[in-house]
């Protein structure tokens, strides 16, 4: 009538040394890419903060040609050179009749944060351009963020009565 084997039936799935060896496999690949990542991931940063500089020059050459060359000096000791700089950029308030092509020169939503902190990509105003500090770097600038922290919704608001760095006597004429 019926007529019934019996058949074994072998278990499905890994041995415990098939796993070991792929779980060691898995290792020595992970510890070759993990570093060369990070490696990646640095030379990232430092490309992106010399892009960034680059930009902040860019906008120095277009504001020395369109008005005047910036007279500041590089003051290693702190950040208000920095920020001289930036705003004399960022500035496009200009007196009435004249027109100034490009104003402003670099965006008034930047507004970074003053930093000594030698574990982070910063950028200094060495006297005639925007330089990088990278990490491992002793100095004072604006901090570098690569989340976009130092971009705000709203412009900086210039103080009444601002004129921008190297200004000639009475170019702004006072109320402006």
């Amino acid at each position: 009538m019926f007529q019934t084997s019996i058949t074994s039936v072998k278990p499905r799935g890994f041995t415990f040394p098939e796993l070991l060896i792929t779980v060691g496999i898995i290792a020595v690949l992970a510890g070759i890419g993990i570093p060369a990542y990070s490696g990646i991931t640095g030379t990232a940063k430092n490309v992106e903060a010399e892009d960034f500089a680059e930009s902040l020059n860019r906008a120095v050459g277009h504001f020395n040609q369109a008005n005047w060359e910036i007279p500041t000096a590089a003051n290693p000791d702190d950040t208000t050179d920095e920020f001289l700089v930036l705003r004399s950029l960022q500035f496009k308030n200009w007196p009435a009749g004249s027109f100034k092509p490009g104003a402003p020169y670099f965006s008034a939503k930047y507004n970074p944060e003053a930093s000594s902190d030698s574990s982070q990509h910063r950028l200094r105003w060495n006297g005639g351009s925007f330089e990088v500090l990278r990490p491992g770097t002793v100095g004072k600038g604006f901090l570098k963020t690569f989340q976009g922290k130092d971009y705000k919704t709203a412009d900086y608001v210039f103080p009444s009565g601002y004129s921008p760095a190297g200004s000639p006597a009475g170019y702004f004429p006072a109320g402006e």
